[in-house]
């Protein structure tokens, strides 16, 4: 079994990064805050009032209570994935962090002390397994966009975790990864966790996601629509999940969250709505592939992995910024690439090409 990765080296790199982004944030090329010039079509004049509205209700807001949202949710996935959900299939909340650290509790509640994972993991399900004496370990010691990359599965029922697609790359699971854990995970019985955070994201347009085909009975995936459209000022994700764990898993997440806030219930109905339309995010998904095709054909950055989906990408930035800051291999337990770095696409965008438009 390969190595786990140090969480004490993962607490420290990312601390190393506070005085520098403090000080330069202007040079940050890894930046997780995004801009882009497709806001204000996503969000509408529509929400604001509705933000201004002086008859919104002032008491808590669950979005356990709003069917409006589980049911658009359902829509969604009927249309992107062709999968048959039912309200009892969902769990909303303010962001995908909460879902995430939900989950490890409820790992907890079941007294589960181990889970397998296909790296990499995003840090916070580190921290927090971690924190919570659950031990995780790597089946395979490369990841899954790399060529050489071999799914090392248990053949015994087991918590599997997985993220996908690769965020800081901007790479999707590939297909027949996905089709072997669903086989596995009939066999077995096991359960997978999707960490689908960057998912519905794809540039090449199209809505449906591989790890869909996984069994809805023993799958968990969570998806974040507030990153599907790139506007995390607001926080909104939601899981997909087995109807026979919701009610267990519900009253602890909503014991550990608590309510919302009646800005992200409304953010919510808007960006399914968008998500849901014709339109979709193409218009930022399109956008985001011109600025890495013009980042690439000017020499900006270099890469041999070619990415397919998100705002980042994996790569050795060639054109140095004065006091830059990025983020490289250590902080997703990838050590192949030693000059490569996770780049932010829109903030590239903006320092790089000047923030110019593209013809369409």
């Amino acid at each position: 079994m390969v190595r786990n990765h140090s969480l004490a080296e993962l607490i420290e790199a990312h601390h190393r990064l506070d005085t520098p982004i403090q000080e330069h944030r202007e040079n940050f090329l890894s930046d997780w805050n995004v801009e882009h010039p497709f806001v204000r079509e996503f969000l509408t004049k529509r929400l604001w009032k509705l933000l201004d509205n002086p008859t919104l209700e002032s008491g808590y807001v669950y979005f356990d209570e709003q069917r409006e949202v589980s049911d658009a949710i359902c829509e969604f996935h009927a249309s992107a994935d062709g999968l048959r959900l039912q309200n009892e299939n969902v769990i909303a909340g303010p962001g995908s962090t909460s879902l995430l650290t939900a989950f490890c509790l409820w790992l907890v509640q079941r007294k589960t002390e181990e889970v397998f994972y296909v790296p990499p993991l995003y840090y916070t399900m580190h921290f927090v397994l971690r924190a919570l004496n659950i031990r995780a370990r790597p089946i395979s010691g490369r990841q899954a966009f790399e060529p050489d990359f071999v799914l090392r599965l248990p053949n015994k029922q087991i918590v599997l975790l997985l993220t996908d697609p690769v965020w800081f790359a901007g790479k999707r699971t590939p297909q027949h990864h996905v089709n072997q854990i669903a086989n596995w995970q009939r066999e077995t019985g096991s359960l997978v966790l999707v960490d689908g955070s960057f998912q519905y994201m794809q540039w090449s347009g199209s809505r449906s996601e591989f790890t869909s085909a996984l069994d809805p009975e023993k799958t968990f995936r969570v998806i974040s629509p507030t990153k599907s459209l790139a506007i995390p000022s607001f926080r909104f994700a939601y899981l997909l999940m087995p109807k026979r764990f919701r009610k267990s898993f519900l009253f602890l997440y909503e014991n550990i969250v608590g309510s919302a806030s009646i800005a992200d219930l409304i953010f919510a109905k808007r960006a399914l709505n968008v998500l849901i339309s014709a339109k979709s995010n193409h218009m930022l998904t399109d956008f985001l592939q011109k600025i890495y095709e013009s980042l690439v054909a000017q020499q900006f950055i270099k890469t041999e992995i070619i990415p397919e989906c998100g705002y980042f990408t994996f790569a050795n930035v060639t054109s140095k910024l004065r006091n830059q800051t990025v983020m490289g291999g250590e902080y997703f337990e990838l050590k192949r690439y030693p000059n490569y770095a996770r780049v932010n696409l829109l903030k590239a965008h903006a320092v790089f090409l000047n923030g110019r438009a593209f013809a369409n």
